[in-house]
């Protein structure tokens, strides 16, 4: 369940009266509430079976306030008094969610089909009421803030598209999605030179990072969804294989989204085929950045020296060594992809504990 700024000051006032402090969490257990106590904490497996009644556990009550993708209280104590405020303060909070959802109007929409609550005649009701075409080219762009909140970034974000069929609307504290409407003779391509005129005009406005995702075109309201998924997956796969960038399209990373699906120990199997004791030395940072540019470059030896400020020669001895020790020539367009696979699924490995 996503609360809004709006929702989210009502709440907090709420708690705020209460003399014994409760903390409101997110389906994952991150704490939203106080704000000066952002953390992660583990949420018991018996609390998300049944989230609606109370549970004591390790000192503390916890509740969650809906069957269907609740937010979750925490409050000291395990009394039946601190039982009793806990129950009292869900369903305040529901009454609270419930009300903004009735009077948010077109984004609250709009943002209940991206997360998929709403489907067959409700979606249909909810299209109808707010005037959204049920068939119509659209695509979804997943845009995520590592500084800034999501409401500060949505005022330079509102200027970029002009479309009154085009839909900003915040999805998390640090996340804003559009819905972007797809003109007949627009070219999907355009939608990725569009989200890296937004990467370069937002980071010339504010100095901070942004990631874009760019979810697959989809012609009904129904599979905005799925866009919507594809576009977070994008950022999610793209930050993890290939960190140089920052904007992620996500039918060009078939690949990557292979190597994610394959489980880590596997992963790790294959990856110190290559990467272990026996050739640290070798794989220096130095020789994997020349790598790296090797294969940025199409494997063209030429281009490669004249980026790396190196001789063709000394680049050459430099793969030959390789070859040497590995018995890969990553002048050979197969044996190259080999090495690039069995590179990136170390990132299986390292980069993920850093993700998830």
């Amino acid at each position: 369940m996503y609360l809004d700024h709006h929702s989210l000051a009502r709440i907090e006032r709420i708690l705020g009266q209460l003399k014994t402090q409760v903390m409101l969490l997110d389906a994952n257990g991150q704490v939203i509430l106080p704000k000066d106590n952002r953390r992660d904490l583990q949420l018991p497996e018996m609390l998300t079976r049944d989230p609606t009644r109370p549970l004591v556990y390790g000192g503390f009550t916890l509740i969650g306030t809906s069957d269907k993708q609740p937010l979750y209280l925490c409050m000291a104590g395990d009394s039946q008094d601190v039982q009793n405020c806990i129950v009292v303060c869900a369903e305040l909070i529901n009454m609270v969610v419930a009300s903004d959802a009735a009077h948010l109007g077109r984004e609250q929409a709009v943002r209940m089909i991206l997360r998929g609550e709403a489907e067959g005649t409700e979606l249909e009701g909810i299209a109808t009421e707010y005037n959204i075409p049920m068939e119509r080219p659209r695509c979804v762009m997943y845009f995520h803030f590592q500084e800034i909140e999501a409401k500060d970034a949505m005022e330079i974000l509102t200027n970029i598209t002009s479309d009154e069929q085009d839909v900003f609307v915040e999805v998390g504290r640090h996340s804003i999605a559009l819905v972007k409407a797809l003109g007949e003779d627009e070219e999907f391509d355009e939608l990725e030179q569009m989200g890296q005129a937004t990467l370069n005009t937002f980071i010339s406005e504010t100095n901070s990072p942004v990631y874009i995702g760019i979810g697959e075109p989809k012609q009904h309201i129904a599979d905005l969804h799925d866009g919507f998924v594809e576009a977070k997956t994008a950022i999610e796969v793209g930050r993890l294989y290939r960190d140089e960038q920052q904007v992620f399209v996500f039918r060009k990373l078939l690949i990557e989204r292979f190597l994610r699906d394959v489980p880590e120990d596997m992963a790790k199997k294959y990856n110190s085929l290559l990467f272990n004791r026996s050739t640290a030395r070798l794989f220096n940072e130095e020789m994997i950045q020349t790598i790296k540019k090797f294969f940025e470059n199409s494997l063209n030896l030429s281009e490669t020296a004249r980026q790396l400020y190196i001789h063709r020669n000394t680049l050459v001895y430099r793969l030959d060594k390789v070859q040497r020790n590995i018995g890969l020539d990553l002048r050979d367009f197969d044996d190259a992809v080999t090495f690039k696979l069995m590179m990136l699924l170390g990132r299986n490995v390292h980069g993920r504990k850093s993700w998830n």
